[in-house]
């Protein structure tokens, strides 16, 4: 448990940077694809030492990762949510190991939680592929270091 929050706290700059570099929407559209597919894998296996460590730490490094680049769109439409979003982001590291240890004790298992995670982190996917960036599409949503690197041709002539 501690390693998972480590890597995932270590990988929530990494994805603001990242989100910088490439666009504020394909950081945050990757990440719940490396969440589905980390949470689904060790969700049917039996055997869970090989596939579910590597599973799992996948999935710190995207959350964490998803984390950071999320207050990249956040920041360049509405600055004054980031806050809001802080504290989503505390919500959603909270709320997750208590709903997982609560299904534990219902079924003994982590599968079920391991696909509410999938399911949930899906929904993640498919906001993102559409509101996101629909949002971002116009221009808006590019980050300050892609803006800054767009060569200026206005007032110039051909």
């Amino acid at each position: 448990m501690a390693g998972f929050v480590l890597l995932a706290v270590a990988k929530r700059p990494f994805g603001g940077w990242l989100s910088d570099r490439i666009g504020p929407v394909r950081v945050p559209t990757g990440s719940p694809v490396t969440v589905v597919a980390g949470a689904v894998a060790p969700a049917f296996t039996l055997a869970s030492a090989p596939v579910g460590t590597i599973a799992f730490l996948a999935m710190a490094a995207a959350l964490g990762a998803g984390s950071g680049a999320t207050f990249a769109p956040v920041a360049l439409r509405t600055p004054s949510l980031t806050g809001v979003v802080g504290a989503a982001g505390g919500l959603g590291g909270f709320l997750p190991p208590l709903v997982m240890g609560s299904l534990f004790g219902l079924f003994e298992s982590y599968a079920m939680g391991l696909v509410l995670l999938a399911i949930v982190s899906a929904g993640a996917l498919a906001f993102t592929l559409t509101a996101v960036r629909a949002s971002s599409a116009d221009g808006e949503g590019k980050s300050r270091a892609s803006r800054q690197r767009e060569p200026r041709t206005a007032g110039r002539t051909a």
